[in-house]
């Protein structure tokens, strides 16, 4: 493909089987210090199987964010952990050090700083690899940018490669293995922590203990959830779901139940904070609506999620630090309500 320009950045796009023909393929033998940042077009495209074999065939280090957590194991030796740099203070390291990177699926948007010096080694190359041309080149000059499908890419690659001598890198690697042992330290530094009430990295070292491998993580936002980000290892592809590029706070919960739904097998671990969960907590319960108008329209056979659970919603009120009570019979109904007017507090009657 020919040139390509993305918000006034050159951009040089290839197909995956022109890279059979371009010596560009020479940028990858030619980095020092290089790293792989993989995203959720990764998970998207099924990808997850070539993405261990290239970085094993290029003795490539690994960093994986969004959806493609657990495409290959943090337990990998060539997988360094988050790509976040929030949740992984070595990556900030290896990224100011790095002289390449190939970002595979992934925006290079704010959770790699706009692509900016604040993260991004300012003179390091930067090879992108994106189903969505207006992604390619937008926040950072590209040497390469190849509009395609991240499986169909990684193939071409490891065809293109075919027997070629890579070189192992093996200084930078141990680099980045020490990063990685001083944050793991730093962490378990936090989770010995005793004090009352428990710090979020002393609960994360008892939940690690006995967490199924299978477990599939369902993350929130929030200085609780951050922690255990950071703690907990990503082991497989799609057992660690988070909120999306919308971060809308409180999702955990109904991906969760989402998950159970899809999976009812597995056990499923919503992680969450209090600020979050207060946000969806109701989903706890079931979605009642407007159960007249579906019998007026279909039926009493054919009514559809409008039966709720008799939940204590004034406990719940309570528990918020107001007062409630719970009514069954009609002469309680006056009684409660003088009570509730009288009370100044948030007061619920049930």
């Amino acid at each position: 493909m020919g040139g390509h320009s993305a918000r006034g950045r050159a951009v040089t796009l290839l197909s995956p089987a022109g890279l059979q023909r371009s010596n560009r393929r020479a940028l990858l033998a030619a980095a020092e210090r290089p790293v792989v940042i993989a995203g959720s077009g990764v998970w998207w495209s099924d990808a997850c199987a070539e993405l261990q074999q290239f970085i094993e065939k290029a003795f490539l280090p690994l960093y994986t964010v969004g959806l493609a957590r657990g495409a290959v194991s943090d337990l990998h030796p060539l997988c360094f952990g988050y790509a976040d740099p929030g949740q992984n203070r070595a990556a900030q390291t290896a990224f100011a050090e790095a002289d390449f990177f190939l970002v595979l699926g992934k925006r290079i948007d704010f959770r790699l700083a706009m692509g900016g010096p604040r993260l991004l080694n300012p003179q390091a190359k930067v090879v992108q690899v994106d189903i969505q041309p207006q992604e390619l080149g937008m926040n950072r000059r590209l040497e390469l940018g190849i509009c395609a499908d991240v499986k169909a890419t990684l193939a071409a690659v490891l065809e293109a490669l075919g027997r070629a001598s890579i070189p192992p890198r093996e200084e930078w690697r141990h680099r980045l293995r020490n990063l990685a042992s001083t944050w793991q330290e730093e962490l378990g530094q936090a989770a010995n922590d005793n004090s009352k009430p428990l710090h979020p990295a002393r609960v994360y070292a008892e939940i690690t203990r006995v967490l199924p491998e299978d477990a599939i993580l369902c993350w929130d936002g929030g200085d609780f959830v951050h922690w255990g980000r950071s703690m907990l290892p990503a082991r497989r592809p799609m057992h660690w779901l988070r909120l999306g590029p919308l971060a809308t706070l409180g999702m955990s919960l109904p991906i969760g139940l989402a998950a159970k739904v899809a999976r009812p097998d597995q056990p499923i671990v919503v992680i969450t904070g209090d600020g979050a969960l207060g946000f969806y907590l109701t989903e706890c319960d079931t979605w009642g609506i407007e159960r007249q108008f579906q019998l007026g329209a279909f039926g009493e056979e054919k009514t559809v999620a409008c039966d709720l659970r008799r939940t204590r919603y004034d406990l719940v009120m309570k528990a918020f630090g107001g007062e409630g009570e719970h009514v069954e019979r009609a002469e309680q109904v006056a009684p409660a309500l003088e009570r509730a007017l009288v009370s100044k507090r948030p007061y619920c009657i049930n």
